[in-house]
């Protein structure tokens, strides 16, 4: 008589082991990726990072979840990919949080452009106003020598 092997090898391990590294990577470099998101909106910039971002914890989160289920069905141990969801959910929500505060950072940016413009403007003219003075003035001193 043949036996025949009725357990299987779990599966799915591969998926939550990379569903735990995007979502560690997504949460542990936001706060470096934050501060520079916000500054590139305050300057004008796009969406282009903060989106970038979104996608990495999601996808960071899809992974953990289907790892999650794979090894659920085939017995595997579960931590793993439960640590990389909760990660991942974490650094979504703080993502999802970002990228709609890009706009009110825009918009800041752009009042704060606006004034920064005036004021260099404003202390340009002041100086070239003193240079043509101190120019005339050197000029005048000269002429009468």
């Amino acid at each position: 008589m043949e036996q025949t092997n009725t357990t299987q090898k779990p599966e799915g391990k591969g998926m939550a082991v990379a569903g735990f590294v995007l979502s560690l990577v997504a949460l542990v470099f936001y706060f470096i990726v934050s501060p520079i998101v916000l500054i590139q909106a305050a300057l004008g910039g796009g969406y282009g990072l903060g989106i970038f971002w979104l996608l990495l914890a999601l996808a960071g989160t899809g992974l953990s979840v289907m790892g999650m289920m794979k090894l659920g069905k085939t017995g595997g141990k579960k931590g793993l990919a439960i640590t990389g969801m909760i990660l991942g959910l974490i650094a979504l929500i703080f993502t999802i949080l970002l990228v709609l505060g890009i706009s009110k950072a825009q918009q800041a940016g752009g009042e704060f452009g606006d004034k920064f413009k005036d004021a260099m403007e404003q202390g340009l003219n002041q100086s070239l106003d003193s240079l043509t003075k101190a120019t005339e003035k050197a000029l005048d001193t000269t002429n009468m020598h």
